[in-house]
């Protein structure tokens, strides 16, 4: 990963400053697909776990004690940190679309949501590909951009979008299924939602953490339920942005 990762409309963005500013939260909420599909023994992995949201809300609702091992791969040292400090998973701190410290066929579950539009398709599905056992599930999840889609950021490439490090935005779940399969996958169901935009996520972001600095935040919406409410209920809607989850299996 290069020093500096991107331009958005005001400056360079390092980073270690997108880690420390682009803070996940930690929810009880499992997306529903999984809660249809998720099962298995031999082990789960999340490749580009970021703080560990996803993880702690399966784990919560009790969905990882059947797994004989959790492993969490992140990128971000910073993140790595926390994700140590919140959770007794083993953490890789590393490239999601290489990780050479984990065993080929060992997992029956690989979980990548909000990665895949970051990092190179060919070389992360590959990754999966490898990491899961014959019968094993991928849950990646990703974003789909209508063409009248905008937000404030800006890409590498110049292009207006919802994070400053995405590397592409998919036009359409056809587009996005198809570099799935391509990657080797059968799709065994796809699933879509309006991309909402926590108006208390954005304020917790921008102004508490940088001037409080409060410890433990990252659970603050599981310790207070009245906030977490407020957290599911006043949202901004991006313009022609959609939440796309996929499960898949390696094709036979």
């Amino acid at each position: 990963m290069p020093p500096f990762l991107v331009i958005n409309v005001r400056c360079f963005m390092k980073f270690e400053d997108y880690s420390h500013t682009f803070l996940h939260f930690h929810t009880t909420e499992v997306p529903a697909i999984l809660k249809k599909y998720l099962s298995g023994r031999a082990g789960l992995v999340d490749l580009g776990a970021g703080d560990g949201n996803l993880l702690i809300s399966l784990k919560t609702a009790g969905m990882l004690d059947p797994f004989s091992k959790v492993v969490a791969v992140e990128l971000s040292e910073e993140r790595c940190e926390r994700l140590r400090a919140y959770t007794n998973f083993k953490v890789i701190c590393g490239d999601a679309t290489n990780v050479k410290e984990l065993e080929a066929e060992s997992f029956d579950v690989v979980l990548c949501t909000q990665v895949i539009e970051h990092v190179d398709e060919a070389k992360l599905l590959a990754q999966i590909s490898k990491l899961l056992r014959p019968n094993g599930m991928a849950y990646i999840a990703s974003l789909i951009k209508e063409k009248h889609g905008w937000w404030y950021y800006r890409t590498p490439s110049g292009q207006w979008a919802l994070d400053p490090t995405h590397l592409r935005e998919y036009e359409s779940v056809e587009q996005y299924e198809a570099v799935i399969k391509k990657g080797g996958f059968t799709i065994v169901e796809t699933v879509t939602s309006r991309l909402e935009l926590s108006i208390i996520e954005f304020v917790l972001r921008r102004i508490i953490v940088p001037i409080f600095k409060p410890e433990h935040i990252h659970g603050f919406f599981i310790k207070y339920p009245f906030a977490d409410w407020i957290r599911r209920h006043f949202n901004v809607r991006p313009p022609g942005y959609h939440i796309v989850e996929t499960i898949a299996k390696k094709a036979q």
